[in-house]
């Protein structure tokens, strides 16, 4: 049986690139996307693995998210009072000893909302549901943030 942090994984994964594609969040090279969703998803896959130690009070979960290209995202999450809550966000970089922090002082002003956004859309189950493999929109998107 699939756990409640592996349904919100999925969703927060298909939320993602949801977002990517509908292209809310200009980011640079601001570039357009042009697969369709269904693309996108086919190329990567995702796992999920919690980490319990006896100092943290509540669990970390995590979801490393990979390209079929060898880019990947890790994003960290604990179950807080609103749901799944993002605690950090990296991806590989060009340095292996160094990913890019996504939430750090060069990428924040731009991954901040963008994973918020997705968060937020992953935690609605309303809202994505994978087993149907349908996607209703939010009532309200935030409108794009100009540069």
């Amino acid at each position: 049986m699939e756990s409640r942090f592996d349904q919100f994984a999925r969703r927060f994964v298909r939320a993602y690139w949801e977002t990517v594609k509908a292209d809310i969040f200009a980011m640079p090279p601001n570039e357009p996307v042009e697969e369709s969703l269904e693309e996108l998803l086919a190329a990567v896959s995702h796992e999920t693995e919690m980490e319990n130690e006896r100092r943290q009070s509540t669990p970390v979960f995590r979801l490393r998210m990979t390209h079929r290209l060898g880019d990947w995202w890790l994003f960290c999450f604990r179950d807080g009072s609103r749901g799944w809550e993002l605690l950090a966000a990296s991806a590989r970089s060009n340095d292996e000893q160094k990913p890019h922090d996504l939430l750090g002082p060069a990428y924040d002003r731009w991954f901040r909302p963008f994973l918020a956004h997705v968060t937020e859309l992953a935690r609605k189950k309303d809202v994505i549901e994978p087993q149907s493999g349908g996607y209703s929109p939010p009532a309200a998107r935030p409108s794009k943030p100009t540069p």
